[in-house]
């Protein structure tokens, strides 16, 4: 009996009092079946979809693409609206399903039949992943019902209503349906914060600041802020780009001041989503302000309204109420952040203040669709794929305005972080990068970030050659350029550098988690897997679950014999958000395992076939197949034009895997002479299974550890001051 599991939008659908009807008029009600009957009929397979099962007056169908499943929900109300005593609910979700015997199973089914159960006539509902899948869709509008506990279900789940001008929308506080409270009560989401940002600045960086003579410790920072995530009042999923960008820019230009200290926005924005209040928030992150604001639109009209409260004695000390109409938003972002400025006790410049009131662009569209680019950049994901949409925005507020400088910046930064990416087009995408930034800094000479996407571009040219540009950015931005050297110097194995230079981030910007993840990531390097979950965790539990920071975090459980602790975190925190990450993570995760069975399932939906995947062939017997895929794994590492060490890693693992040793070792060699401690997951790797017993490969992994304990000792030290 064969099983195949699959990644689809599952769709429900049911007749509204169905029941009620077949006992009032048994003809009618089977007339309406049919009626209900033939629309999905048509609409399904039209769409794309196909039909599973029907329940009686309800149907279970699914559908490859969510794009589809909603679009064809949508067109079947539609039709369904036209015709007398048809009342049809409909609810979707997009998750994994076994398919067996023509038939599916799995949670991802149940889920849409609860969510389809809250229905009410006429209505799409929906879970979170299937609004995250389609979010860039500007045609689609969606209403938060809110977070609901479901029977049988751990954790509570969002439910949205598919908003248009023909669809009803239920009222949140009156759903029913199978849910685990009978009065429909949402959840609050309350989560406990583990360890704050302070406890882990004192665990990674004690002793440090006395290296960096006239510096100042967070503790001198007499000024701090929190910006609550504006709320959109407008019940307009459309305008959510508005409220979210611009608290990103508001944030983004506090930023820029020396003297303040800006709580990172995933932070804020995980403690308003457990619903404290301003008070709580400011005491949990020991802020002295916090700023608050409202978007709202009503017909024609578009307010904006801020309050910047002072918390140690509860005053609001500064409130301002834009009318967008009058006041485009770009003003109103230099008056936000300005009027913030003046009113706080800072040691501010008249430099940096002049900064702060400079006009980005003078057309106010190009700004929304700047604004509409930060809201979709995902600069954790740097593949161009996942970033598509930003792209389009910024190239849009080009188009508009051909001297914007920060869009440029941004457009810059997008294909810098995509351009090291296996697979990726390295020449294209890094000369794009190289034209962008240097437009930017032709425009405006004063913007940090583009420097550092030169300073990235360079050191692939010739390592060093971009050390200059991340000190420019540096010079602008006491906080800019920090990290990048810290990678720099790691990637270089001169981790002594590598570890200032991340202290020296945690130190100037201890509320972003850049310093904390490269800290981690240079103790995972080093063996010391102890202090790098302690950092990892702590993240994860603050609500940073940025791609990359968990996957070094999964890197560094499977380095500590926890591989479950991988799995956990992987369906916990990008399953749910990004299946196509998340299955790349848990296939990882079972390759290490040796479980090549299912990690090759976890693989093969992601259309992957490079290394891993010519091992899991070598490993199930199918060696021709393997043969093929490792030869084109080598020819696409020789073909990258790099200085750095990976892909010489990467050639050593595949060598050995096929059981070229000699040429394994000749890679392992160099390696060695340049002083690179290879992959820090080496010792439990299975491309090197074959050779793990060797007297050589022993040897070279003790020469490896002899380095990373003589590198422990070094950072010890200067954990202590001494």
């Amino acid at each position: 009996m064969s099983e195949t599991r699959l990644l689809v939008t599952s769709m429900f659908a049911d007749i509204v009092g169905y029941t009620d009807l077949m006992q009032r008029d048994e003809a009618l009600a089977m007339k309406k079946l049919d009626q209900f009957k033939i629309g999905l009929e048509r609409e399904i397979p039209h769409h794309n979809g196909e039909i599973i099962q029907y329940f009686g007056d309800g149907c279970l169908a699914i559908f490859k693409s969510t794009l589809d499943a909603i679009s064809c929900a949508r067109k079947l109300q539609q039709q369904w609206g036209q015709l007398d005593e048809l009342p049809v609910r409909i609810g979707l979700h997009l998750g994994d399903v076994i398919m067996k015997e023509d038939n599916v199973y799995g949670d991802s089914v149940n889920l849409a039949s609860r969510i389809e159960s809250m229905g009410i006539p006429n209505s799409i509902l929906l879970s979170e992943s299937v609004r995250t899948s389609v979010k860039n869709h500007p045609e689609f509008n969606f209403q938060l019902l809110g977070k609901y506990e479901f029977k049988n279900v751990n954790e509570p789940l969002a439910v949205y209503a598919l908003e248009t001008d023909d669809l009803v929308i239920p009222d949140p506080d009156r759903v029913t349906g199978k849910l685990a409270h009978k009065d429909g009560k949402r959840s609050s989401g309350k989560r406990t914060v583990l360890l704050s940002i302070l406890a882990l600045l004192v665990l990674v960086t004690i002793g440090y600041f006395a290296l960096k003579p006239g510096s100042s410790t967070i503790e001198e920072i007499e000024s701090s802020i929190a910006v609550l995530p504006f709320t959109n009042l407008s019940q307009d999923a459309n305008q959510d780009y508005l409220t979210s960008g611009f608290t990103s820019e508001v944030n983004h230009q506090l930023s820029k001041i020396e003297s303040l200290s800006v709580i990172s926005q995933t932070i804020t924005r995980q403690l308003t989503e457990q619903e404290k209040t301003a008070s709580e928030i400011a005491k949990e992150l020991k802020v002295n302000y916090i700023l608050e604001g409202s978007i709202q639109k009503a017909g024609d009209r578009t307010r904006l309204i801020t309050n910047l409260t002072r918390m140690t004695d509860n005053q609001m000390i500064w409130s301002e109420e834009f009318d967008l109409d009058e006041v485009n938003l770009i003003d109103a972002q230099i008056q936000v952040s300005t009027g913030i400025a003046e009113k706080l006790p800072l040691n501010i410049s008249a430099r940096k203040l002049s900064e702060l009131k400079k006009i980005p662009t003078a057309n106010p569209l190009a700004y929304e669709f700047y604004l509409k680019g930060l809201d979709a950049y995902n600069q954790w994901a740097p593949p161009i794929r996942f970033n598509e949409t930003a792209i389009r925005y910024m190239e849009e507020a080009i188009r508009l305005d051909s001297n914007f400088a920060e869009a440029y910046a941004l457009l810059a930064e997008v294909y810098s972080n995509s351009s090291v990416m296996l697979n990726s087009d390295f020449d294209q995408e890094s000369v794009k990068s190289l034209e962008y930034a240097n437009r930017a800094i032709e425009l405006d000479s004063t913007l940090p970030d583009p420097y550092v996407v030169l300073g990235w571009y360079h050191n692939t040219k010739k390592p060093g050659s971009g050390l200059k540009w991340f000190a420019k950015a540096n010079e602008l931005d006491p906080k800019a350029g920090l990290i990048e050297l810290s990678y720099y110097h790691r990637w270089n194995n001169e981790y002594i550098n590598a570890f200032e230079y991340a202290a020296l981030k945690i130190e100037r910007d201890p509320t972003s988690p850049d310093g904390f993840i490269g800290m981690a990531g240079i103790y995972q390097d080093l063996g010391d897997s102890k202090k790098a979950l302690a950092i990892y965790e702590d993240l994860l539990a603050q609500g940073f679950t940025q791609d990359h920071l968990i996957g070094n975090a999964i890197n560094t459980f499977l380095i500590a014999g926890r591989p479950e602790d991988a799995i956990e975190i992987i369906d916990k925190h990008i399953m749910s958000k990004d299946s196509i990450v998340g299955t790349g993570e848990k296939g990882k995760v079972l390759f290490f395992m040796r479980n090549w069975v299912e990690a090759e399932k976890f693989y093969l939906r992601n259309n992957y076939f490079d290394m891993d995947m010519a091992l899991i062939h070598l490993n199930t017997g199918r060696e021709e197949s393997a043969k093929e895929i490792f030869q084109a794994a080598i020819d696409r590492r020789l073909a990258v034009r790099t200085h750095h060490s990976w892909y010489i890693c990467d050639l050593s693992r595949i060598y050995a895997a096929m059981g070229n040793f000699e040429k394994a070792h000749e890679y392992l060699n160099i390696l060695d002479q340049k002083g690179d401690l290879h992959y820090s997951w080496i010792d439990i790797d299975p491309f090197f299974d074959r050779i793990r017993n060797e007297k050589r490969f022993q040897e070279y992994c003790n020469r490896i550890s002899a380095k990373k304990a003589n590198l422990r000792r070094q950072i010890q030290n200067m954990e202590k001051g001494t």
